[in-house]
C-alpha cells in the first residue's frame, strides 16, 4: 500500500509528448504545474512547494496550486516514513475543494477542471485519511474521488489523466473484495483497471507516470513481475533516482528470485536514500537488512556480517515514535540473520 501512493501525487511528463490530450486552457497554469510536478518527481519537494506557492499565488481562485501543494506533503511523508502535517495538510486540500466546487458552479470549461481536481483532492483525501488508519472515512473519500473523475471523463473523454484515478480505484477496490466478486454487482474490475491506467500512462500529460508507478505497484501485487519492471524501467529512464520506481523494480526482481539483480538495484536504491540524509534512515535500513538477506541467499556470509553489525548498532530511540515498533521488527530480523550467518560459518570450518 506505501508504495501505491503514486495514485495520488501529481507528476508529469512533457506536454508535447501527448498531444491529443487536453490540457488547462492557461498557459502559464500549465507551465507551472509541468514544472512543479516535474520537480516532484525529481524529489525535490522544497522547490515543488515553491513553485506550487507561486501557482496560489498568481491563481488565487483555481484549485491546482492548493492541491499540488498538499500532494508534496504526502509524497514526500510516504516516500520517507513520516507523518504529515495533518492542519497544513488538511487546510489545503479543504481550500482546494472549495475552489474546485466554484469552478464547478460556474459552469462552462472551467467546470471540467474544477471536477478534476475535486477529484484529485478527494484521492489525496482518502489515502491520507486509509494512512492515519481512518480506513471508513479514506473509503467514502475514495468513492467520491472516482465519481469525480467519472464527471471528468463524461465532459471530456480525451482528458487523458483523469483514468488513472480512476483505473486504480476500480483496481483496489476489486482488490480488497475480491472473495465476493460471485455477487450480484460486485464484479471482478481489475482487468478494466488495467485498461484505463495504459491510457494515461500512453497519452497522460499530468499524470503519466503516476499511473506508470500504479502499473508497477499492481503488477506485482498480480505477480506480474516482468510487466512491473517494464514500468518501472520506463519511469526510471526519466527519473533514474526516484525512489517509487527503483522500489517497484527491487519488488519485481525478488519476486523473480533474481538476487543477484535485485541486489544491483537495491544498491542503486540505496545510492538515493542516502542523498536524503537522515530524513530516510528508516528506509535505508530496510534497504540495507533487504540487501543483506539477499546476499546471505547467495552466499556471501562475509559482507553480510559487517552489515549486519553495522545494522544492529541501530537504535529504536533513534526513529520517530511512530517507527519505533517496526525498526525493532526490522532489528529482530538483522539478530535472525547474524545467527544464520554464524550457523552457516561454524558448518564450514
Amino acid at each position: 500500500m506505501i508504495r501505491f501512493v503514486a495514485i495520488f501525487s501529481f507528476l508529469a511528463w512533457n506536454a508535447l509528448a501527448a498531444p491529443a490530450q487536453t490540457v488547462m486552457p492557461d498557459g502559464r497554469l500549465h507551465e507551472l504545474a509541468v514544472q512543479g510536478i516535474d520537480l516532484m518527481w525529481q524529489q525535490k519537494y522544497r522547490e515543488a512547494d515553491s513553485v506550487f506557492r507561486v501557482m496560489t499565488r498568481v491563481f488565487p481562485n483555481h484549485p491546482a496550486g492548493y492541491a499540488y501543494r498538499a500532494g508534496v506533503m504526502q509524497t514526500k511523508a510516504v516516500d520517507h516514513e513520516l507523518m504529515v502535517d495533518e492542519p497544513v495538510f488538511d487546510s489545503l486540500i479543504s481550500i482546494s475543494k472549495a475552489k474546485a466546487h466554484s469552478m464547478i458552479d460556474a459552469g462552462g470549461t472551467g467546470a471540467t477542471w474544477g471536477y478534476f481536481f475535486l477529484a484529485t483532492a478527494e484521492g489525496c483525501d482518502s489515502y491520507a485519511r486509509v494512512y492515519r488508519g481512518d480506513w471508513m472515512t479514506g473509503a467514502l473519500r475514495g468513492v467520491a474521488s472516482s465519481s469525480a473523475f467519472k464527471d471528468v471523463l463524461a465532459r471530456d473523454s480525451m482528458l487523458y489523466d483523469a483514468y488513472a484515478g480512476l483505473g486504480g480505484f476500480y483496481y483496489w477496490r476489486s482488490r480488497k473484495t475480491e472473495y465476493f466478486n460471485w455477487l450480484p454487482f460486485v464484479g471482478d474490475d481489475r482487468p478494466r483497471a488495467f485498461s484505463l491506467l495504459k491510457k494515461t500512462a500512453e497519452h497522460g500529460v499530468y499524470n503519466r507516470y503516476t499511473a506508470l508507478s500504479m502499473l508497477a505497484a499492481i503488477y506485482n501485487d498480480a505477480s506480474s513481475s516482468e510487466k512491473a519492471i517494464e514500468c518501472a524501467r520506463t519511469g526510471l529512464e526519466r527519473y533514474p533516482s526516484n525512489q517509487v520506481f527503483l522500489w517497484a523494480l527491487t519488488t519485481a526482481l525478488e519476486k523473480l528470485g533474481k538476487a543477484k539483480e535485485a541486489v544491483t538495484a537495491y544498491e542503486r536504491l540505496l545510492s538515493s536514500l542516502r542523498e536524503d540524509g537522515d530524513e530516510s534512515a528508516y528506509n535505508d535500513l530496510v534497504c540495507r537488512l533487504n540487501i543483506s538477506r539477499l546476499k546471505l541467499e547467495m552466499g556471501d556470509t562475509v559482507h553480510v556480517r559487517e552489515s549486519l553489525v553495522t545494522i544492529l548498532k541501530s537504535r529504536r530511540e533513534d526513529f520517530p515514535s511512530h517507527l519505533k515498533k517496526r525498526v525493532e521488527e526490522k532489528l529482530e530480523k538483522a539478530r535472525d540473520l547474524l545467527h544464520k550467518v554464524a550457523a552457516s560459518r561454524s558448518s564450514n570450518e
